[in-house]
């Protein structure tokens, strides 16, 4: 046996070793939720005139339209500008600073622009604090790159009066864990990626002793309520503030080859990998194969983007769509399908669940823990199920679809790891 072989058996056994480390922690991690506070209340890293953003890193002159559309509206909301022509004016002169959401331990679904008045879902496990904006609908919504007066008169009334309801709520209950509440989604329907139907039910189950005994206004209460029902997508922001917390956990682990970011700006597609630490591995981000809106049209898709795409990096998502099966009809294709890729998606992961059950398959746990070397080894590429907004700012939500993530990424970090490894 020569050296080299024994060097490549040798760092083989140590990454395999490692992916255990990494996908124990995934699937061991208690995330708790703390609350709904305002983003500058829970880090440093928003000020004045200085925002998160969805995806790996990206230039102010760089950002795709739906970014665009969500600086735009954040510069209004946070009053920065007093109306479109005067944010315009503050991004093209560059005097607005962004950081990807990833390194202030944040999620920004789609464009993903958080400013320091959004109110955001609190989320902690022993070790980190993650968060994400509270979700605004799939309508009009500043995610989506939308910045009219509605969409902004919402985003004020969820962050004033809809958190502090939801907050007081939250404290008045015994303490929520996450990871448990996607695991009771994933058992009741949902994939809590693009269906969290009844994760939502869900939660306002869990709520509504404390929002019924609320001292706050009860038409704000009601509202709140109401708001909640309304939107199957609200419990997004507490299941993906899950998913970083226990990305966070297998993380940071010296040759582990477990995928713990995926995530998108609308131009470049990024991950991160727990033996590599911060570093991104980029490629453009794809389309996928998106079912549009009525009237939409595929030249007018923007490419991927959002880092919701965390669900699918924890095991949830496109990698338990067979626990929903009525996903199918918002993103496409047959119940079917959805049991094939997850089958599939099984072949590139180092692990499964043992709380992410899904039983359409005899409550066999999901895929977790997806392995570079195995994308690298197979040439399966990872798949995501997401949303899509439309290419030009303000015009909003075009679509949804299945996303398959091209490879290229996925193989250089294999590669990486495998150099590392040899000069050790």
């Amino acid at each position: 046996m020569s050296d080299t072989t024994e060097l490549t058996l040798s760092a083989s056994h140590a990454a395999s070793a490692a992916a255990e480390k990494s996908v124990a922690a995934l699937d061991t991690t208690q995330v708790y939720l703390v609350g709904v506070r305002a983003a500058g209340d829970v880090t440093k890293e928003v000020g004045p005139r200085r925002f998160l953003h969805a995806g790996p890193p990206i230039r102010l002159e760089d950002v795709p339209g739906p970014m665009r559309g969500a600086l735009i509206g954040g510069l209004i909301f946070e009053g920065e500008a007093k109306d479109v022509a005067e944010a315009e004016a503050i991004l093209d002169a560059g005097e607005l600073e962004l950081l990807p959401c990833h390194d202030a331990g944040a999620l920004g679904a789609m464009a993903g622009v958080i400013t320091p008045s959004m109110p955001v879902v609190v989320a902690k496990s022993t070790r980190h604090t993650t968060f994400s904006p509270l979700n605004e609908g799939t309508g009009g919504a500043v995610r989506y790159g939308s910045y009219d007066d509605e969409t902004l008169a919402r985003l004020r009334w969820m962050a004033t009066d809809m958190a502090g309801v939801l907050d007081d709520a939250i404290q008045a209950t015994d303490p929520i864990e996450l990871a448990d509440m996607v695991a009771e989604g994933l058992r009741r329907g949902d994939d809590c990626h693009n269906r969290l139907v009844a994760t939502t039910a869900s939660l306002i189950v869990r709520l509504a002793p404390a929002l019924i005994a609320s001292g706050r206004n009860r038409a704000a209460v009601a509202k709140t309520v109401a708001i909640m029902a309304g939107n199957g997508h609200f419990a997004l922001p507490f299941a993906i503030s899950a998913a970083k917390a226990l990305t966070l956990a297998a993380a940071d682990i010296a040759d582990s080859p477990v995928v713990t970011t995926m995530s998108g700006n609308g131009r470049e597609f990024g991950i991160r990998v727990s033996g590599l630490g911060d570093r991104w591995f980029l490629c453009p981000s794809p389309i996928g194969e998106p079912k549009l809106i009525p009237g939409g049209k595929m030249e007018d898709v923007n490419p991927t983007m959002g880092d919701s795409m965390i669900s699918e990096t924890a095991g949830f998502g496109a990698f338990a769509m067979s626990a929903a099966p009525a996903i199918m009809s918002f993103i496409g294709g047959t119940v079917e399908q959805g049991t094939r890729m997850v089958a599939e998606m099984r072949q590139i992961c180092s692990g499964t669940s043992s709380r992410f059950l899904i039983p359409a398959e005899e409550h066999r746990g999901s895929p977790i823990g997806i392995n570079v070397h195995r994308v690298r080894e197979t040439g399966i590429a990872p798949m995501i199920n997401n949303g899509l907004s439309h290419r030009l700012p303000g015009h909003g939500r075009i679509g949804a679809g299945v996303t398959r993530i091209p490879v290229e990424p996925f193989i250089e970090a294999s590669r990486v790891l495998e150099a590392t490894a040899a000069a050790r």
